[in-house]
C-alpha cells in the first residue's frame, strides 16, 4: 500500500504542482444502526484556481487515474463504460475529476458545465439542466464482488451500477417494485453515502460499506424516494484505498452518475436530494456545497442540482478534525494534508446560494463535534443560506432504535416543508 501511495503521490504532484492541489483518496465513518465509543462563501481557496471555465474537459483520460490528462485542471480527464460493461481509456470524456461516466462514445465540453451523454450524442457547456441525458439503460457491473443492498419487500433493487472505472465505484438504485424505469410518475431521490469513518467498507469487517445503509434507505423508501446507495473509496491499505480527497471525488461523480440517469429512473430532477451517515454526512456536505474552485470533480448546479442536503451527524470542519476522526483519512504522511483537508471541508464553501440543509445528529455527539456543526451553520445562514440543525436528545454518534424515531421526525417533516416526499 506505501508503495502505491507513493506512486499516486509523485503522479498528482506532477500533475497538479502548478496549481498546489493534490488528488489523492478516501474514507468512510461508523455504523448508522448504532452509537459506537467516539472513534465557502470563498470562491477562491488557497492555492486552488477560482476559474470553472479554465478546466480542459474534452481531453481524454486515463482509466483508474483521478488525475485527468487535459491541462493542470483534475476536471477533464475520463473514462467510459461501453456497452459491454468494459472501460474505454480513449473515447468519451466528461467532466469531473475520475471523468464522466458516458457510453457509446460520446464527448463533453465546455469547462465545469459537461455532462455525460450518450448515443454518440454530444452536450458541450451550459448548466446542468441543458445538458442532453442517457436514453439507453445504465450499465450494471454483474462481476462486481461490492455487496447489494437488501430493500424491503415491495422494492426493487438494480446493484452495482458502474458510476466510474475503479472497483468501489458502485451505487445501487433502489424503487417500488411497480415504479422505477417502469413507472408512470416521477417519485424524489436522494443520493446517500454510507459511514465508516473514511477507512472502513464492505473491504472489512466493521460493518460499513453501502449495503449496512438499510436505518437511512428503509426510512427514505418509505417517504416516498427513489434511493441511489453509493459506494466510495476509503482509506483502508488495500490496493483500491486511498485517502483524501478520494471519497469527495467520488462522491461527487456519483452525484453527476445519479443526475444524468434521473429521467430513466423516472426521477423528479426537482427533488434531487444528498444524504450520509457520518463520514456519508461528510460526502453528502461535500456534494452540495463544493464549488468548482475545488477541481474535484462535477459540481453544483452546473453538473447536477441538489434540492436538499440531510447530513446525518456528518463531520462539519475536516480542518479542525485533523487529530481526530480525520486523522486516518489525512494521514501526517500524506503530502500537502493542509492544503487537502482545506479542499474537503465542507466550511471552505460557505455561501449563500447554498442548497437549503439540515444537519440532524445527537446532542452528545463527540465524534463530529456539535460545535462543528453548529458553526458550519450559523456561517451559512450569515451568508443568507437556508440552513438549520437538529439535535437529538439522548443520542451520541449514530441513532439507535430509541433515538431514530426523534432523528426521522426531524429529516422528514423539513422534507416534507421544502416540498419533497411524504
Amino acid at each position: 500500500m506505501i508503495d502505491l501511495l507513493c506512486m499516486k503521490t509523485r503522479l498528482a504532484s506532477a500533475q497538479l504542482a502548478a496549481i498546489g492541489l493534490l488528488s489523492l483518496a478516501v474514507g468512510c465513518d461508523s455504523d448508522p444502526t448504532v452509537s459506537p465509543a467516539g472513534t465557502g462563501g470563498l470562491e477562491n481557496v488557497a492555492g486552488m484556481p477560482s476559474s470553472a471555465g479554465a478546466s480542459s474537459s474534452s481531453a481524454p483520460g486515463t482509466a483508474g487515474s483521478g488525475v485527468g490528462t487535459g491541462g493542470a485542471s483534475i476536471t477533464g480527464g475520463g473514462s467510459s463504460l461501453d456497452a459491454g460493461g468494459a472501460i474505454a481509456t480513449a473515447g468519451a470524456s466528461g467532466a469531473g475529476a475520475l471523468g464522466g461516466s458516458a457510453s457509446g462514445g460520446s464527448s463533453s465540453s465546455g469547462g465545469a458545465a459537461g455532462g455525460s451523454s450518450s448515443g454518440g450524442s454530444s452536450s458541450s457547456g451550459g448548466a446542468a439542466g441543458a445538458t442532453s441525458f442517457p436514453t439507453t439503460p445504465p450499465v450494471r457491473d454483474t462481476a462486481s464482488k461490492v455487496p447489494i443492498s437488501k430493500p424491503p419487500s415491495g422494492y426493487t433493487v438494480e446493484g452495482n451500477f458502474a458510476y466510474g472505472p475503479l472497483t468501489a465505484q458502485r451505487l445501487d438504485v433502489i424503487y417500488p417494485t411497480n415504479g422505477g424505469p417502469k413507472a408512470s410518475t416521477t417519485l424524489p431521490v436522494v443520493l446517500m453515502f454510507h459511514g465508516g469513518g473514511w477507512i472502513h467498507s464492505y473491504t472489512n469487517d466493521y460493518g460499513s460499506g453501502k449495503d449496512h445503509m438499510s436505518t437511512f434507505f428503509n426510512r427514505f423508501l418509505a417517504h416516498g424516494f427513489i434511493v441511489c446507495n453509493a459506494e466510495y473509496r476509503v482509506n483502508d491499505n488495500t490496493p483500491d484505498g486511498a485517502p483524501a480527497p478520494a471519497a469527495v471525488e467520488d462522491a461527487l461523480l456519483a452525484a453527476k452518475w445519479c443526475w444524468n440517469y434521473l429521467d430513466y429512473f423516472h426521477g423528479d430532477r426537482s427533488k434531487f436530494v444528498v444524504t450520509g451517515a457520518s463520514a456519508g454526512g461528510h460526502l453528502a456536505l461535500m456534494v452540495g456545497l463544493t464549488t468548482p474552485a475545488a477541481q474535484l470533480g462535477p459540481t453544483a448546479p452546473t453538473d447536477f442540482k441538489i434540492a436538499g442536503i440531510v447530513s446525518g451527524y456528518g463531520p462539519a470542519d475536516i480542518e479542525a478534525e485533523l487529530g481526530a476522526v480525520a486523522k486516518d483519512w489525512l494521514p501526517t504522511s500524506l503530502p500537502n494534508r493542509a492544503a487537502i483537508a482545506k479542499q474537503v471541508n465542507p466550511i471552505t464553501y460557505v455561501r449563500g446560494d447554498a442548497p437549503p440543509l439540515i444537519v440532524v445528529q445527537g446532542e452528545n455527539d463527540n465524534t463530529a463535534p456539535v460545535p462543528d456543526s453548529q458553526r458550519l451553520v450559523k456561517l451559512l445562514t450569515t451568508a443568507g443560506a437556508d440552513a438549520s440543525i437538529h439535535l437529538v436528545p439522548d443520542a451520541a454518534h449514530g441513532f439507535t432504535d430509541a433515538t431514530w424515531p426523534d432523528a426521522e421526525k426531524a429529516m422528514f417533516d423539513w422534507l416534507k416543508a421544502k416540498g419533497m416526499g411524504k
